[in-house]
């Protein structure tokens, strides 16, 4: 075997050992980035029993809902106005 058939030989066991520590370093690096996301936090069940369960709370009294004096508020455009809608198109 020559010089140059060697080195070719290291240059090719060179750069398939880049290649499979970059493979192997990309996949560390996805599995640590999937575990560390936030969306991806295991689901909190006792979140769900408390919302079925419901609340027997009755807050219709509540000046939220406007007072005794016949007055009330409301949130939205006023009357006959209509909503506007914008264009991306010029």
């Amino acid at each position: 075997m020559t010089r140059i058939e060697k080195a070719r030989r290291r240059v090719t066991v060179a750069r398939y050992a880049i290649g499979i520590t970059a493979a192997v370093a990309l996949a560390g690096f996805a599995a640590a980035a999937r575990a560390t996301h936030p969306g991806t936090a295991p689901r909190v069940s006792s979140a769900k029993t408390a919302v079925a369960t419901g609340s027997s709370y009755d807050d219709s009294s509540s000046s939220f809902y406007g007072d005794d004096s016949g007055s009330s508020s409301n949130i939205g455009p006023s009357g006959s106005a209509l909503p506007q809608v914008q264009s991306g198109a010029s």
